[in-house]
């Protein structure tokens, strides 16, 4: 590992043992935006599925458990910041974690943009109605993005902390809500079309469009992986982490899509899919709108913490590739107190400009739904790689180990299942600007793929050393020599 290189900074080294187990889970449920998800993910998971919205969100949360499953089977020989590009590094090779993790840095880069917008259009919307304030998104933008920016430079104890307290309150009014929709909607609570995918708006693409929608409000929970090397006694904490953040949240977004569906009811379909703001509409119903404004301050609640955490796993993957020099070496530096304060104004910088353009160019929630569908179709891919790569990588590096079930069939289950998204988005082709993310992502790939050749022929070095910054500490000496053994590196290559 590099040691100091000046009085101010450090090169290299997160803040060990800063959280445990209750901390990773917090960030990982946070960073799923319990319910932001709900509020802004539903109108276009309905558009597709309908009333049977429950059915993507049931595919969903399998697939969560099983790409958990995948990750953990990571962490507990690998934990580490890189995520899935220390990951795939290990799995695919030295060039393969490389494009897994150029594509995972430009799909996390998305989550700062999307949500800035989200929450500046939000608060914008929130002080008008109740106050008859006249104030622009964009102000409000600026001032989330000074607030997220102090909070992560204080280190992630401090953004955990935080992260929990917001947590506990958006689950406890969200849950209240969906009893009382529950309770007032009667007979059509006590019925289990929703879940037939007969019901689907738009036949099996409607599903996989839902599908795309309900994968998006998972992600996040993925985080804790990112967590590996300052979270104590990782290779057993970041797996209770990703399953408990998974399954808590889980039964809650499935009960989330139950509730919409029965709100309306089946006679009320059409009424679904246009309402762009379903769940306003119910709380309006069971609440009354003297007590609506519950909700507004909720979801406010739930995208801070979101961004909070959020941000956490976008500049540790961007800090782990600045500290291997795939990005400037300078964004691998952190404070003394193991900070990487320089990678977090980095990215909130980025932010900011891309929240503001994306704005500006087709309105904030459209800059919303079109950042976030670029993450989920980036991390709906990358989520297939650790798949694949958590194949290659037991059956090489820890062969006794292997299970065909949980590391052959499974992970091969869970990418087969990732495919129907993927074909949701592409058809029927979605409205302009949505109907570029194919490209865009296309073009970010070939871009990776021409900066990766160009590293390769003039700073070999850098390939060389992928993986050796976290990996080599993250193996046991005995588990280093069975990898160097197998694969001649510790890239697998």
């Amino acid at each position: 590992m590099t040691t100091t290189t000046d009085d101010e900074g450090r090169f290299g080294h997160l803040k060990a043992n800063a959280i445990g187990v209750l901390g990773a889970v917090v960030i990982s449920m946070a960073f799923m935006g319990p319910a932001t998800a709900v509020f802004f993910n539903t109108a276009p998971m309905v558009a597709g599925a309908g009333y049977a919205v429950p059915v993507s969100m049931l595919l969903a949360l399998i697939v969560a458990v099983l790409v958990a499953s995948s990750i953990a089977g990571f962490a507990q020989k690998l934990p580490t910041a890189g995520f899935a590009y220390t990951f795939n590094t290990y799995g695919f090779g030295k060039r393969g974690g490389f494009m897994s993790g150029w594509l995972l840095a430009f799909s996390y880069a998305m989550v700062g943009p999307m949500l800035f917008s989200g929450i500046g259009a939000f608060t914008s919307q929130f002080i008008q109605t109740q106050w008859g304030a006249n104030i622009p998104w964009w102000v409000f933008t600026i001032i989330y993005v000074l607030a997220v920016w102090g909070i992560g430079a204080l280190g992630i104890t401090r953004s955990a902390e935080t992260a929990l307290i917001f947590l506990v309150l958006e689950l406890g009014v969200m849950i209240v809500l969906f009893a009382s929709i529950l309770g007032h909607s009667g007979s059509h609570a006590a019925t289990l079309a929703p879940f037939n995918p007969a019901n689907s708006l738009k036949g099996l693409s409607g599903i996989g469009t839902g599908l795309l929608w309900a994968i998006l409000n998972f992600v996040g929970f993925e985080s804790a992986a990112t967590l590996g090397e300052e979270t104590r006694n990782p290779r057993r904490s970041i797996p209770i982490a990703l399953f408990t953040a998974v399954g808590i949240i889980g039964v809650y977004f499935l009960l989330s899509s139950y509730t919409v569906a029965a709100g309306f009811g089946q006679n009320h379909v059409k009424a679904l899919v246009s309402d762009s703001t379903p769940w306003s509409t119910l709380a309006n119903h069971v609440w009354g709108l003297r007590f609506s404004w519950i909700v507004s301050i909720t979801v406010l609640n739930s995208i801070f913490a979101n961004i909070i955490s959020g941000s956490n796993a976008a500049v540790r993957v961007l800090f782990s590739m600045g500290r291997e020099g795939i990005f400037a070496r300078v964004l691998g530096r952190t404070n003394r107190g193991g900070t990487p304060v320089i990678a977090i104004t980095a990215y909130m910088a980025f932010s900011l400009i891309l929240s503001i353009a994306g704005g500006l160019a087709w309105g904030p929630f459209g800059a919303y739904a079109f950042y976030g569908t670029i993450l989920g179709l980036g991390i709906i891919i990358v989520y297939i790689l650790i798949n694949l790569a958590l194949i290659a990588f037991y059956r090489r590096d820890y062969r006794a180990e292997f299970s065909l079930w949980r590391h052959g069939v499974l992970p091969i289950v869970a990418s087969l299942l990732m495919l129907l998204p993927i074909y949701g988005l592409l058809w029927p082709v979605p409205a302009y600007p949505n109907n570029l993310v194919p490209y865009i992502v296309a073009a970010w790939l070939i871009i990776g793929f021409v900066y990766l050749a160009f590293v390769v022929r003039n700073r070999p070095e850098i390939i060389d050393a992928m993986g050796r910054a976290m990996g080599e500490e993250a193996l046991a000496p005995q588990e280093q020599l069975i990898t160097e053994s197998w694969t001649g590196s510790p890239a697998g290559e």
